[in-house]
Order: structure tokens, then C-alpha cells, then sequence
């Protein structure tokens, strides 16, 4: 059920940063690469009701003011960063695991603990993520914390 958890929750995140990479088309995607900034989403410099990027490019024609904002809040360089964390939680959350591994083959309990206390608190997180996602048809019942 651990590798199940970290595979489901790695295959979400790939979905986000795959919707993110294809919002911003291949240009973007390099500059990012680059370790340039990427493009922002803005109000519509027009003083209507859209969304641009600060690169210049319209993005939404019109939406409603609260949704604009709402959708400014999760644009793609933002999706991009919280798959970046998150996977960095998932790595933290294995490594643990790979920890107690060797621990326990080489028989230090020492170690063994507390990699293991690492790994389930790592877990916790985990499982409040996963709810996020709890409408997705491959979430597991038994991974509501």
C-alpha cells in the first residue's frame, strides 16, 4: 500500500505538470529550462475582464472578476512549483523507506526507528494530499487519514 500511495500520488502530479507544460507551449517550457522566469498571469492590461500573461499574451477573454482572480491564483508557473514541492515530499517520504531498509539489514534498530518515524509522519502528509484527489477512480478508500 506504500508504493501504491507515492505511484498514485507521482501520477497526479504528472498530470498537473502536464496540463501546466502544454499551457505553456514548448517556448515557455524552455525558457523555464533555462532558469528564466516564467510568464505570470495578470488582469487583462485592457481594463476588461481577461487574463494575460506578462509576456503580453492574452490567455482568457472574459470571465467573471472572482474567478479571474481565482484563475490568476492558479496559473501554470504556480502549478509548476507545487508539483516541484510535492514531489520533493514524495522523494523525502521514499528515502525514508530506503532508509529503513538498510537499517534493518544491517541490523541497526537505531537508524531503523527513526527513519521509520520519518517515513510515517512523511506518510500523514501524504495521505492529506491524496484527498485532494479523492474523486479520482484509483483512490484507495483506506488512504482516507
Amino acid at each position: 500500500m506504500t508504493a501504491d500511495l507515492a505511484a498514485f500520488l507521482r501520477a497526479r502530479l504528472g498530470e498537473d505538470h502536464e496540463a501546466a507544460r502544454l499551457t505553456f507551449g514548448v517556448n515557455g517550457m524552455a525558457r523555464i529550462r533555462r532558469g528564466e522566469p516564467a510568464p505570470r498571469w495578470v488582469p487583462s492590461p485592457e481594463g476588461d475582464a481577461g487574463i494575460w500573461d506578462t509576456d503580453g499574451t492574452p490567455r482568457v477573454k472574459h470571465v467573471w472578476a472572482l474567478e479571474r482572480n481565482h484563475i490568476i491564483r492558479q496559473d501554470p508557473a504556480r502549478t509548476l512549483r507545487e508539483v516541484e514541492a510535492a514531489q520533493a515530499v514524495l522523494d523525502l517520504y521514499e528515502e525514508a523507506g530506503d532508509r529503513m531498509d538498510r537499517a534493518m539489514s544491517d541490523g541497526d534498530t537505531v537508524a531503523y526507528q527513526e527513519a521509520r518515524i520519518e517515513q510515517r509522519t512523511l506518510r500523514k502528509v501524504l495521505l492529506r494530499e491524496a484527498t485532494v484527489h479523492e474523486a479520482h477512480p484509483d483512490y484507495l478508500p483506506e488512504w482516507r487519514p
